[in-house]
């Protein structure tokens, strides 16, 4: 098998499992935009901001980490697991019991004296989901899909149905009279985001039972020098991961502390709905990623030969995927996927996917200093894009709202995606056919222009510019495409 095929089907094998476990997570956006109002649905989007930023600095770049030095012959696979591992636990264990010790004062400074319960659930769910990231990296560098898939579903299934419980059957239950009798122990009605976060914490308490068989395997005592090794490695990842996390999120906590009070989580729960339909693009990205870091790391072949290839017939797929998102945006509309009362914000969506799709771009852009050991140079990339992020949020959200943190994010985007690229080319030069990737995105932005702005997505418009796109990339792409499987 070819290195790209392995990598095309590696993709496969555990991107389908994410995007089918994100899709169920999706299928609840319709049920919580309807039952939530835009202020529950902007709080759940601002916990969940910050669920994002908390899992950088308790996963501590270990699952990167694992992946570097696993597969190195003069360690074991054991001890590096259990190092990673045992450093997650411990950074867990003490940010839970630091939220308890300082629940008051926090809740007062993030906005949620109301729900101070919030941030304890917060923080179990932060807490679970880092001590799995190891564990699910070993899977992946062990080429167990199955039980990587069992895991993935048991958890979202179990999300799902506690969700479906608490915002569709027991709503049900009570409009008719049903249980009375034990549904008023069990079911608040005015509990807002509270089944939410709820129902996470006990999804993620059903993965950790799944794991409980590889968790009691690690060691508590390992050696130091091997642990230093970890830190020095991830460190620089964090550092990174930080400002990287932050240009991602930061402009849910920016629309929060800028905007006046009474309208900040009002404008949090329209962009919070509306970046649900940008995340689609996110799908792709995260199934490449993560059969890309494995497959990079394995030490299969020459990939410097082959990366500008991958990037090449990623970012097709991307700009298919952009196109096709904002051609039949009418149509997504129209199934409801979010309640009328966030259609308001549905011009914001165009500049949030195609920022997804520069994020995609410069996640390819970093796998050579992952390879070469310089994550330093995140740091560089990712500062530049958190510069851009504040400069870009401060100016623009006290004028233009959520529409303004839309730009911010696709300014902070471009910035870093630029960095990348620069830093790619002065270390590490890779020759990539920019005019080939430039036409595309070219191509796309102004199709997706004349089908959304220009034409207010009519639908004959609209199929005209993505089946047209379509044609383009059969005869421009396909043979080149199949030749780079086939050998």
């Amino acid at each position: 098998m070819s290195s790209l095929k392995k990598l095309a089907s590696q993709t496969a094998i555990y991107g389908l499992s994410s995007i089918l476990a994100r899709v169920l997570n999706f299928a609840l956006t319709p049920l919580h935009s309807e039952v939530l109002a835009k202020e529950e649905f902007g709080e759940a989007t601002d916990i969940y901001s910050m669920i994002a930023f908390l899992m950088v600095i308790l996963t501590f770049g270990m699952e990167t980490a694992y992946f570097r030095f696993s597969k190195d012959k003069d360690l074991s696979d054991k001890d590096v697991f259990s190092a990673s591992t045992s450093w997650v636990l411990g950074a867990g264990v003490l940010a839970i019991v630091a939220v308890l010790i300082f629940l008051d004062p926090l809740a007062c400074l993030l906005q949620y004296t109301k729900h101070p319960e919030y941030l304890i659930w917060m923080i179990i769910i932060v807490a679970i989901d880092a001590l799995a990231a190891v564990p699910f990296a070993k899977l992946r560098a062990d080429n167990k899909p199955l039980k990587f898939v069992l895991i993935r579903f048991s958890t979202t299934g179990t999300m799902v149905l506690l969700n479906l419980v608490f915002y569709w059957l027991f709503p049900y239950f009570q409009e008719n009279g049903i249980g009375e009798s034990w549904l008023s122990s069990v079911y608040n009605s005015n509990a807002g985001a509270s089944y939410m976060l709820i129902s996470n914490m006990v999804g993620n308490l059903v993965m950790l039972l799944l794991f409980a068989p590889d968790l009691f395997r690690i060691r508590l005592t390992f050696k130091k020098s091997l642990l230093k090794k970890l830190l020095l490695y991830s460190f620089p990842l964090v550092i990174a991961g930080l400002p990287g996390i932050a240009n991602e999120m930061a402009n849910r906590q920016f629309l929060k502390f800028l905007l006046p009070d009474g309208e900040n989580f009002t404008a949090l729960g329209i962009f919070g709905a509306n970046v649900k339909i940008a995340t689609f693009m996110m799908l792709f990205i995260q199934a490449f990623r993560f059969a890309a870091e494995p497959f990079f790391f394995s030490g299969e072949g020459e990939f410097k030969s082959k990366m500008a290839k991958v990037m090449h017939y990623f970012v097709v797929v991307q700009a298919i995927i952009f196109l096709g998102l904002i051609c039949f945006l009418d149509l997504i509309k129209q199934t409801h996927f979010i309640d009328e009362k966030y259609w308001e914000g549905l011009d914001i969506v165009p500049i949030l996917v195609f920022a997804n799709l520069l994020l995609g771009i410069n996640f390819n852009l970093n796998i050579w200093y992952k390879l070469k050991n310089l994550t330093r140079m995140g740091v560089y990339i990712t500062s530049v894009g958190f510069a851009f992020t504040i400069i870009s949020n401060l100016i623009l959200i006290p004028k233009y709202g959520y529409i303004g943190a839309a730009w911010a994010t696709l300014i902070s985007y471009a910035s870093m995606t630029a960095m990348s690229y620069y830093l790619n080319q002065k270390f590490d030069y890779t020759k990539y056919p920019l005019k080939r990737i430039g036409l595309h995105l070219l191509t796309v932005l102004v199709l997706a222009y004349i089908s959304f702005y220009v034409y207010h997505s009519d639908l004959l418009i609209s199929s005209i510019c993505f089946f047209g796109y379509l044609i383009i990339v059969w005869f421009t792409e396909a043979k080149t495409v199949i030749k780079s499987i086939r050998t």
